[in-house]
Order: structure tokens, then C-alpha cells, then sequence
């Protein structure tokens, strides 16, 4: 009877949270959506700039805080689960949604009296904010008591301070980084346009309006598309890969790996827009723009941090214990790879096909080598997993798919698409189609549920995933993993959900075939329905 208690208390404790986070994010975009008016102010002195800065650096120190404190958190969630037993949260519930409703009506009062007022009453926005605080206060009491934030504070001071000046340096950081264009615009584009010179002719630079170009072919290079974010990421990146691996790298020497890719980073993105302009002129200004513009900067992100990742387990500098560092990089953990390289293959085929865009489609024969050559390659260690024909996968799939075909926007997508396979002979058409159902129906559901489902769902319950049977459940793996599978597709909401049934199947009865089988089936519905149908936009 007491088992059946906890039990019960347990499931009582996470449903609460799962309704603090929905209600938490719910609260963030409403407000957010209605918070959004001109000023005509300065951003320094801009209330709105600054009401929002705040909020980013509040939500970037809690993900610095949890990094910091993941190793303790076994003790954090005992702390919770004692200080949530006999909580009774329905008046902070009461409270919260009080305090929402007035701040949504000052928002929107607010945001009016901006609008139509010279001089805006600036004054009553310390009140707003204020009102502000007082919510998300009201927001932290519904996911634990006010003991368990005071215990928090008494017990980590420092790691959350860390985590709160973290996050005001990097919101601070990465705002000075993209205003920093302006000034280092000048050397980006001398650097691109020197690299231009070097083999072009007709070279053509004007600093004044950030343009670069060469013969006829000329673009302006904006803030926005000038390569910075990719060193907010590569810094991002390595920091976090420093923190993860800090016992195996030998510090200080392992924050060098961030300086150089700092300057790897700016270095490739003077070539990469110098590669743009010769894209332009000599192959197609359409390519140029639509794929290699928005694909070459992934390449050399991906480039610099799998090529520093190695650089920093090969090389004796930045190791801390080189012996096992070095029998550990060997590729001898058949099962991870087994379990990825057939996804990263996939992942790596689709960036080099974006360059080509729009002309890409005919290197969906590449994607399909590649993915199928990888699962050739480990058929001797798919074959130990456990497989069975399931029904009721078969089953959920289809329903999957046959949701997915009936939300289909039905945008302008599949015009050029369709207009491309109507220039193409019949047969050759077909043969198109057929290597497209190849890839679709067999070979993408396989190299992502291995990936998903069967490598990334278990090594966040332990880095051990060896042992961790693919049907072990904990909320952290099955929502970040539906949610992570949604972000690689268009329709992400519509993928997560799917990512989650999936999950389910999985769960069910523990064989990683069950998801791949209705991963299948789903796809199966959907690339029939879009050639029969001519329904290309779900291609």
C-alpha cells in the first residue's frame, strides 16, 4: 500500500512539472507576441531592448545553471521530491494566472499607449516590470515551493551566481558580436575580397555599402548573413564540449581550441563569401544565393567542430591522459557507429545536395548510395538486434502518415519540383521515383530511428548505453529526443509528435524494429499518396 502511495506521489510530481513547462512556455510566447512595439529609442536606453535582454539572460543562466549542476542532481531531485510532498500548489496556480492575466492586459495597454503617445509615460514601465518579476516568481512557486528555492540558494550561491553573470555575458556577447559588423565589416570583406583576387579578374569592392563582387556578379553583404553567427556557434560549441570533456582535456591549454576556432571560423567565412561570388559568376547566381549561400556555412561549422574534437583527442597538447584517450578514439564500439553513420551519412548528403539548390535533385542518388552503402557496412551487427514484424506498428505508422498527408499545408513548394520531373523523359521520371520511394521508405526510416530512437534516446540516460535497454523509459530521453527528431524536419511540431509515438512503440515492447517498421509504413502512406496524388509539397 505504501509502494502504491510513492508511486502514485511520484507520477502526481511529474505530471506537475510537465504542466509547469507547458504552462511556462505557453506564458513566455503569449507575452512575448504582444511585447513587441516600436520605440524610436536607442537600444541602450530602449526599455523594450532591455525588458527583452533580461528575459534571454534569465533563460541562457538556466541552462548554464543546469550544465553546472547536472552532477549533483540526484540530490537536487530528492530535495524536490521532499519539498513537493505535502505542497499544495493550486493557490500558486490561482496566483499565477491572476498575475498573468493583468501582466498580458498591461502588455497590450501598454504596447497602445506606445503607439499612439510622442511621449510615452516610461515612468510606470518600472511597475510593468515590476509585474513582470512578480509572474515569473509566481511561475517558480508552481514548479516547487519557496523551501526549495531558499534551500537552492543556500546551497549553491556560487553556481548560481556563475550561472547568472554567464548569462548576462553572453547575451552582452553576443549582442556586441553582430553590432560589431559594422566595424569589421571592412576587414571581412578585404580578407574575401583578396582571396577573390587571387584567381579572379574584374574584382569589385566597395566598403562604404558592403559590396563584393567580381565580372557581373555582385552581392551586399548584410549583418545578418556575414558569417558571425557562425563564431557565436563554433564559441558556443567548444565551450560546451571544453565543460563536457573536462576531465580528459588538459586545461588551460584545452580553451585554446576556442581561440582557434574563433579565427578558423572568421578565416572560412571570408572564403566562403569569396566562393560565393565565384559560385555566382561561373556556375549559376541562383545557386549561389539559394544553396550555397545558406549551406556552405553549416559545412564549415560542422567542419571546425569535428575537426577540433579530433584534433583535441589526437593531440598530446591538449590531453590530459593520453594512454586512454588514445586505445579510447579507437573506432572499437561497432554499435555506436553502427548506430550513426548511417544518419550522419544522411545528414552529410543532404548539406552537399543544398549547395546545388534548386538543381539538387539528382543527387538524391548520392543520398541514397551513401546511406544504403552504411547500412550494407553494418548489416552484421543489425542482425543481433532483435526484429519482428508488429502489426500494431504497421498500424500507427500508417496512421501517422495518413495525419501528416491530411496537414499538409499544401503550400507553393512542390511547384518547382513538379516542374522539374515534367521536363524529365518517362522513364527516367520513374527511375527517380523509384530510387526517391527507395530512400524514403527504407533507408531515411532507418537511419534515423537507429540514430534517435536507438543512440540518442539511451545515451542521455547514461553514457553506458550499451546497457541501457532501447525500451527504458525516463522523461528527459523521450521528450528531448521527440523534440531534437521534430527540429530536423520542416513541420516540426507535427515530427515531434510522431518522434514521440515512435518513442512509444519502442517503450512497448523494448526492439528498436517496432519504430523503424512504422517509420516505414508512415513514410510509405505519405510517398505514395504525394506520386498518385501529384501532392509534391510532401516530398
Amino acid at each position: 500500500m505504501q509502494h502504491a502511495t510513492v508511486v502514485h506521489r511520484e507520477k502526481s510530481n511529474r505530471g506537475r512539472l510537465v504542466a509547469f513547462g507547458a504552462l511556462t512556455l505557453v506564458e513566455i510566447f503569449l507575452t512575448s507576441y504582444a511585447f513587441n512595439f516600436p520605440t524610436g529609442l536607442p537600444e541602450w536606453i530602449n526599455p523594450v531592448t532591455i525588458a527583452k535582454a533580461s528575459a534571454q539572460a534569465a533563460l541562457v543562466a538556466l541552462g548554464v545553471l543546469v550544465l553546472i549542476a547536472w552532477p549533483t542532481r540526484e540530490r537536487i531531485a530528492n530535495a524536490w521530491s521532499s519539498a513537493m510532498r505535502d505542497y499544495n500548489w493550486r493557490a500558486s496556480v490561482v496566483v499565477n494566472l491572476a498575475l498573468f492575466a493583468a501582466l498580458l492586459a498591461a502588455t497590450v495597454a501598454f504596447s497602445e499607449l506606445v503607439a499612439r503617445s510622442a511621449s510615452p509615460p516610461w515612468h510606470w514601465f518600472a511597475l510593468y516590470c515590476l509585474l513582470l518579476l512578480a509572474t515569473a516568481s509566481s511561475l517558480a512557486t508552481l514548479a516547487a515551493p519557496l523551501s526549495f528555492w531558499r534551500g537552492l540558494v543556500r546551497d549553491m550561491p556560487t553556481q548560481i551566481a556563475t550561472a547568472a553573470i554567464s548569462g548576462i555575458l553572453l547575451i552582452v556577447a553576443g549582442r556586441l558580436a553582430l553590432e560589431s559588423w559594422s566595424s569589421l565589416a571592412g576587414w571581412t570583406l578585404h580578407a574575401a575580397h583578396w582571396i577573390l583576387s587571387l584567381y579572379e579578374t574584374d574584382v569589385l569592392l566597395d566598403v562604404g555599402r558592403s559590396i563584393l563582387g567580381a565580372g557581373d556578379f555582385h552581392v551586399r553583404v548584410l549583418k545578418e548573413c556575414s558569417g558571425y553567427e557562425g563564431i557565436g556557434l563554433v564559441t558556443a560549441f567548444l565551450a560546451f564540449y571544453c565543460w563536457l570533456m573536462r576531465r580528459q582535456l588538459r586545461f588551460p591549454h584545452a580553451l585554446l581550441l576556442i581561440v582557434i576556432g574563433i579565427v578558423v571560423s572568421w578565416t572560412l567565412n571570408a572564403l566562403r563569401i569569396a566562393l560565393l561570388i565565384s559560385v555566382g559568376r561561373h556556375v549559376s547566381p541562383q545557386v549561389a544565393l539559394d544553396g550555397f549561400h545558406s549551406q556552405a556555412g553549416w559545412i564549415a561549422f560542422l567542419g571546425i567542430a569535428i575537426g577540433l574534437m579530433a584534433v583535441s583527442i589526437w593531440c598530446p597538447f591538449f590531453r590530459a591522459e593520453p594512454k586512454r584517450l588514445v586505445s579510447a578514439a579507437r573506432p572499437a564500439n561497432s554499435l555506436m557507429l553502427a548506430l550513426l553513420v548511417p544518419f550522419m551519412a544522411l545528414m552529410a548528403t543532404s548539406i552537399v545536395a543544398s549547395l546545388f539548390a534548386p538543381h539538387d535533385h539528382w543527387l538524391y542518388f548520392l543520398k541514397v548510395a551513401a546511406v544504403g552503402g552504411a547500412v550494407w557496412y553494418f548489416r552484421g551487427v543489425y542482425a543481433s538486434l532483435p526484429i519482428a514484424l508488429s502489426p500494431v506498428a504497421l498500424a500507427v505508422g500508417a496512421g501517422i502518415g495518413l495525419a501528416w498527408v491530411l496537414t499538409d499545408p499544401g503550400n507553393d513548394g512542390g511547384t518547382e519540383l513538379a516542374a522539374w520531373i515534367a521536363t524529365l523523359p518517362a522513364w527516367l521520371a520513374a527511375l527517380w521515383l523509384v530510387c526517391r520511394g527507395i530512400g524514403t521508405v527504407m533507408l531515411v526510416p532507418v537511419a534515423e530511428e537507429l540514430a534517435f530512437r536507438g543512440y540518442l534516446q539511451r545515451i542521455l540516460i547514461s553514457r553506458d548505453f550499451e546497457r541501457i535497454a532501447p525500451g527504458h523509459f525516463t522523461w528527459l530521453s523521450f521528450v528531448l529526443t521527440s523534440l531534437l527528431f521534430g527540429l530536423t524536419h520542416q513541420r516540426w511540431m507535427e515530427a515531434a509528435i510522431a518522434g514521440a509515438l515512435y518513442a512509444l512503440l519502442v517503450y512497448r515492447t523494448n526492439r528498436l524494429s517496432d519504430a523503424i517498421l512504422a517509420h516505414a509504413a508512415s513514410n510509405a502512406v505519405i510517398f505514395v499518396w504525394a506520386v498518385a496524388a501529384h501532392q509534391w509539397t510532401l516530398l
